[in-house]
């Protein structure tokens, strides 16, 4: 049986400093320490911050005054902040950088009363983190070509639009030019905000479907990129996502030779590697590895963190 790991895989820039943000965090102050939300939507991530003291509330008032605050990579509202600093919480702001640089156009459209669309899921943790940079107006959310096609804007004159970092690249420039046909006058706010390992990760596990008769997916179904991986893949293999070896099914197996694997950019290299010893119970296997694109980004801790 052969295997093939695909890279870019894993954990993404933003991720990175995310978690050594909470790593710092917690070898400097007592527990427990209090984050906004899960800090990166991985299962296996946010059992092991639980089980070292972090406690995950959606609830400001809920965290006793003076705590430690996280902020979690996805963002938060600007309201979210400001009622942390009444409590007179300290807050680490983790937040994906490349999801502040939306926040900041974000704030740019609500200061210039430009009308905005979101591109992407309003349920999401950073899609309400966005919204919630707006003081003046309601931006507008499109989720699907659907909407797209019949959204109603009060001025298409004076509008933009701005998407969530982990969409799917393939759809989301569908619906940008339905937008763009409906709306000529749109402006796009940040060139491309869908994220760079989003893409990346998306342009691997596109070519590594079409190589394989099997792509295994390492992510969690709370995550959007790793679902987004899952949809790519399912259109040109069989595919699935499981948080870790245990969910594997040995049926999977049949008729196989060439298995896939990748991971979202929230999943940890350690949920491959036990896969891997995992599998080779089922006979022999040869591992090759697949680069698509390297990554170099890296961004840099708070001051106050740095070791």
């Amino acid at each position: 049986m052969n295997i093939v790991l695909v890279k870019p895989r894993g954990f993404c820039a933003g991720v990175v400093r995310a978690i050594n943000i909470i790593k710092r965090v917690l070898s400097i102050y007592k527990l427990p320490i209090y984050m906004n939300h899960e800090l990166v939507h991985n299962n296996y991530i946010v059992n092991f911050l639980k089980k070292n003291g972090v406690v995950i509330t959606k609830n400001i008032n809920n965290i006793p005054e003076g705590s430690v605050l996280v902020i979690s990579a996805h963002g938060v509202s600007k309201n979210m902040i400001n009622d942390a600093y009444k409590r007179n919480l300290t807050v680490f702001d983790a937040t994906c950088p490349l999801v502040k640089k939306i926040h900041y156009q974000a704030s740019y459209a609500n200061k210039n009363n430009i009308d905005t669309i979101i591109i992407g899921n309003p349920k999401h943790q950073e899609v309400l983190g966005t919204i919630g940079q707006y003081n003046n107006a309601t931006p507008y959310i499109v989720e699907s070509l659907h909407d797209a096609n019949y959204i109603q804007v009060k001025n298409s004159n004076k509008l933009c639009f701005l998407t969530q970092t982990t969409l799917s690249i393939f759809n989301t420039y569908k619906i940008i030019n339905v937008l763009k046909n409906r709306f000529p006058n749109i402006i796009e706010l940040g060139k491309n905000n869908i994220c760079y390992a989003t893409d990346n990760r998306q342009q691997a596990v596109y070519k590594l479907a079409r190589i394989t008769d099997l792509v295994i997916i390492f992510g969690s179904n709370i995550s959007s990129n790793a679902n987004k991986l899952l949809e790519i893949a399912r259109k040109h293999s069989k595919a699935y996502m499981i948080d870790n070896f245990l969910y594997f099914k040995k049926q999977w197996l049949n008729n196989v030779s060439t298995i896939g694997i990748t991971s979202s950019a929230s999943t940890p290299e350690l949920l491959i590697r036990q896969f891997i010893k995992y599998i080779k119970q089922y006979g022999n296997i040869t591992i090759k590895e697949v680069t698509v694109s390297k990554e170099t980004l890296s961004f840099k801790l708070p001051k106050i963190l740095k070791i």
